[in-house]
């Protein structure tokens, strides 16, 4: 009845004694390996198991065996494919000897898929550290632009005054005697104004655009990567994304700090103007200009949304410092930052107005330096 049952089983199963003799096989077993009972019947444990595996210390102990043990073991079937066997040791007394009755799963498939699990989540973490380290650059671009705007309001209410100031100062100075009471505090005067001027200076020193330090860049990964800075925002005003890429462009050398800014900068204004859902667009195609002052090939990034779009009379101070159509909730700043780094990289930026359907913003990186 027990061989039966064990001959009829749907799971692959054998019988072994201490020395890994095999003694007994059921049809499953046969079908998986490609064997007939006769050819198992001639051969041991370790013969069943890819050449690499023959070695594996289970086979030295299986005396020792005590209680069910599974272990993973390469098997090879009799055409010479190899896959990978979750074998189950189970071992039984039987005519006063030691046996055991071993169980053959195929777990290959399994296998596969938990290799391929690590690797995402391996990847993932990855992903994870590359999204915090871009989010301190762009904590880093956030308290750069703050000390930007703090930078030209100082210089644009102070500078002047302190100007006339320190202008003032140095002509009284030249008018009244050397033995006058008040030369030394009008001296004191000058010294601090002199200072605060100095401390401006220092402040638009800092918030000046470095040059940019140029390297190869995938621009798709750089323009995809601020994507995934801005998702909350593209979350909360319910914006699609909308890919377009038309060509795969080759690596171009930009500074990526720079020009990820630039992409944020623009994506936020787009995102602004939808407030109550909408499209957001990103376009990369090939542009040839011939016999114009830009004539050569070009990559073209363009980024548009479907907002209200901008007055025509606006349009041509988009990129003035301090012009702004968002009322007190903008600087002013935002475009004409990225219109300089533009610039530096030897490139440019175009905004077309649609009127009422939104606006496109188009960047053009050379191709040749």
């Amino acid at each position: 009845m027990f061989k039966t049952m064990i001959e009829e089983a749907s799971l692959p199963l054998l019988i072994a004694d201490s020395k890994g003799r095999i003694i007994f096989t059921n049809k499953c077993l046969e079908e998986c390996m490609g064997y007939t009972r006769r050819n198992f019947l001639k051969n041991n444990l370790q013969d069943l198991c890819a050449p690499y595996e023959q070695s594996r210390y289970i086979f030295s102990c299986l005396p020792d065996i005590k209680r069910t043990t599974e272990v993973d073991i390469d098997l090879q079937q009799k055409n010479g494919e190899i896959f990978t066997a979750n074998v189950s040791f189970a071992p039984f007394d039987y005519q006063r000897a030691r046996h055991l009755l071993i169980i053959v799963r195929d777990v290959t498939a399994r296998r596969i898929r938990e290799v391929k699990t690590r690797e995402d989540e391996e990847r993932y973490r990855r992903l994870l550290v590359e999204r915090n380290m871009l989010q301190d650059q762009l904590h880093r671009s956030s308290k750069v632009a703050f000390m930007g705007e703090l930078a030209a309001g100082i210089a644009h209410e102070i500078n002047n005054p302190l100007g006339i100031i320190l202008g003032f100062v140095q002509d009284i100075l030249e008018e009244i005697p050397l033995n006058d009471p008040l030369i030394e505090p009008i001296k004191i005067i000058e010294k601090e104004t002199a200072r605060c001027v100095n401390v401006v200076k220092n402040l638009l020193d800092f918030a000046r655009l470095r040059p940019p330090e140029r390297i190869s860049v995938d621009i798709v990964e750089l323009l995809e990567s601020s994507i995934v800075l801005l998702t909350p925002r593209i979350k909360k005003n319910k914006v699609s994304i909308k890919r377009n890429f038309k060509m795969e462009p080759p690596s171009i050398k930009v500074d990526p700090q720079l020009i990820q800014q630039v992409f944020l900068n623009i994506m936020i204004n787009a995102i602004q103007a939808m407030p109550d859902a909408g499209v957001l667009a990103l376009g990369i195609g090939f542009v040839h200009k011939a016999r114009s002052p830009e004539s050569g090939d070009w990559i073209r990034i363009s980024i548009s949304d479907t907002g209200n779009g901008i007055s025509k009379k606006a349009l041509q101070h988009v990129f003035d410092p301090f012009f702004t159509t968002k009322g007190s909730k903008g600087t002013g700043l935002g475009l004409s930052v990225c219109q300089r780094i533009m610039e530096d990289h030897k490139g440019k930026i175009e905004i077309e107005n649609r009127k009422g359907a939104g606006t496109i913003c188009n960047l053009y990186f050379p191709l040749k330096d």
